[in-house]
């Protein structure tokens, strides 16, 4: 089938929420207070992130996910999906008893954040149907929910579509070997395998069926194992970062966006880190999507 057949080219399953950003200069402590230099909110969530980005570089996106609430962050994330002309939201759920998650996030000068999250695990999560899928080339989908996740990938795959997974780390779920590229953050992947080889994890991965995988690792080379086991390293680019929030997301809606356009792993690999960087190399208190011009002239593909 060509890309002409499908309604849309992406859809992305997973969290829905919005982010409030509030820049720091130190973290606080029991004793010793830190002063707001700056707050504002963003679209937030893995597959919404996802979406405003393979969007805004022109793809048919659908989102589904946990519900929104009538609230004050439902009806904000209703306006900013809203704004998106590339995304179709006719499946988000919103509904008045739903409180809508969010997420607190505090930015210290080094782009590092800590996180507070608020209502996840609470908001109901919408199953994906096999009609929708169906309309779509690949799914997007996220680790953070339940067997709902899983689901979602099997019938991707009984459809013969095509499964990008976020921080799919854990050989016993059948999420990493439903998954025909694993993007994932080192650090959260040692923060659940203290200690462990990164690359023998990801043959581990492969072992339990999962195919392409890429660990990131901030502003460190890139490992990318291709479906065979075969190892490469993408070198990032350097720069200074003055907020990693989404930082993540934006790379794996690059990597997915490159490999729609044919590229190959590593070249993929190369403009999701071009991607990455000039996001999180903006100034402080802007979020806008890289230009996708400026993001091949950096990644060179």
């Amino acid at each position: 089938m060509s890309p002409s057949d499908f309604e849309y080219d992406v859809l992305c399953y997973g969290t829905i929420s919005a982010d409030d950003l509030i820049y720091v200069p130190y973290l606080p402590t029991p004793r010793r207070d830190s002063q707001v230099q700056q707050d504002f909110q963003r679209l937030g969530g893995e597959a919404a992130t996802v979406a405003r980005v393979l969007s805004t570089w022109g793809l048919r996106v659908a989102i589904v996910g946990n519900a929104i609430g009538e609230d004050k962050w439902g009806r904000y994330i209703r306006q900013q999906l809203d704004a998106l002309p590339g995304v179709d939201t006719r499946y988000l759920v919103q509904r008045a008893d739903v409180r809508t998650p969010f997420c607190r996030i505090l930015v210290t000068p080094d782009g590092e954040r800590s996180i507070l999250g608020y209502w996840f695990d609470d908001a109901p999560k919408s199953t994906l149907t096999e009609d929708v899928m169906r309309r779509a080339r690949l799914l997007s989908v996220d680790v953070y929910g339940k067997d709902e996740r899983d689901e979602a990938a099997r019938i991707a795959r009984r459809l013969g579509r095509p499964v990008v997974s976020a921080d799919a780390v854990w050989t016993n779920y059948s999420l990493a070997h439903l998954s025909d590229l694993i993007v994932i953050s080192r650090d959260f992947l040692v923060g659940y395998f203290p200690g462990v080889y990164i690359y023998d994890h990801a043959l581990d991965l492969q072992k339990a069926g999962a195919g392409a995988i890429i660990i990131t690792h901030g502003q460190k080379p890139v490992l990318v194992v291709d479906r065979h086991g075969r190892p490469s390293y993408v070198e990032p680019f350097p720069v200074t970062a003055t907020d990693t929030t989404g930082a993540g997301d934006v790379f794996k809606a690059a990597a997915i966006y490159g490999q729609l356009q044919g590229l190959d792993l590593v070249n993929a690999t190369r403009f999701a880190c071009a991607a990455a960087s000039l996001y999180i190399a903006q100034p402080r208190g802007q979020d806008q999507v890289p230009d996708l011009a400026k993001v091949t002239q950096l990644a060179g593909v």
